[in-house]
């Protein structure tokens, strides 16, 4: 039986008109391709997003450009079947493999590159009332 994917990407927020479709026969592997590139020396992360119709999407994974052993895996979303696969010359293409495809992969597919977000937290408690009783 075979099945529709459809990959489109997402930068910045706007939606960008490069599309594809992709026709994929269960057990098959499915290749994504993100469009998007980067060099080999930027700090980046890559994510990919999964959108089944009338659902809002949902993250496959993301990883840092600088180590795709670092993927980080949506909610029911695993490794078994969604890997990451970069090809590096002056410019790093990044691609998403779903193996074996299955029909409920049948979604729209989207990719995006982002700054990593670093936060320093401080944590701010409320001091404690003196009993009259402490001195």
């Amino acid at each position: 039986m075979k099945f529709l994917l459809l990959c489109s990407i997402i930068l910045s927020g706007l939606w960008s008109e490069a599309s594809s479709y992709m026709s994929v026969s269960e057990g098959q592997s499915a290749v994504l391709d993100c469009p998007l590139r980067t060099d080999n020396s930027s700090r980046r992360v890559v994510s990919w997003y999964r959108q089944n119709h009338g659902e809002g999407p949902q993250m496959v994974l993301s990883y840092p450009t600088r180590n795709t052993s670092r993927v980080s895996y949506g909610h029911g979303f695993n490794s078994s079947r969604f890997t990451v696969q970069t090809k590096a010359n002056e410019t790093t293409r990044h691609q998403l493999l779903i193996t074996p495809a299955k029909e409920r992969d049948t979604a729209v597919y989207f990719c995006s590159l982002s700054m990593p977000t670093e936060s320093n937290r401080t944590k701010i408690q409320k001091k404690k009332k003196k009993m009259k009783n402490e001195s």
